[in-house]
């Protein structure tokens, strides 16, 4: 899992537990690409957003270098649930809302985990800014992961 947010020292212990839990909900986890992490605690509203999503493989060598190849995503939606202390609220945005709309289409799951709130998302796609999680080398066929 990587992440990226502006809390020093990474996500409390409890949020980590909580990712890793709802991390479970993707299917076919040990062949798929890595999974990213972006988490930010809305002090206005006194919600954590955490948004996960499985990372591109990039080519690298031959005619398709640098081509970045999504991963298909799969969630298995109870196991996401299961996360939460109690059934969370739960929506499907098929396309982006608007042209600023970084999530673009995702699953959207509201709810208390471990005692707090969360809202979390699954993006159907990798955000533009997080680059690669994985690269094949198409000469050798050796598939490495970055994070």
């Amino acid at each position: 899992m990587t992440q990226n947010n502006l809390t020093p020292g990474g996500p409390p212990s409890w949020l980590r537990w909580f990712i890793n839990d709802a991390s479970r909900g993707f299917v076919d986890h040990e062949s798929l690409a890595p999974i990213g992490c972006h988490f930010y605690f809305d002090d206005a509203l006194d919600v954590w957003e955490v948004s996960l999503f499985v990372s591109n493989t990039e080519l690298v060598g031959g005619p398709a270098d640098g081509r970045r190849i999504p991963t298909g995503t799969q969630v298995d939606i109870n196991l996401v649930k299961a996360a939460f202390d109690s059934e969370p609220t739960s929506y499907w945005q098929a396309e982006a809302i608007a042209e600023d709309d970084d999530l673009g289409n995702h699953l959207s799951f509201e709810g208390i985990a471990r005692g707090h709130q969360v809202w979390l998302r699954i993006l159907a796609k990798p955000p533009v800014w997080a680059g690669p999680g994985r690269v094949m080398h198409t000469t050798h066929g050796v598939i490495e992961d970055l994070w």
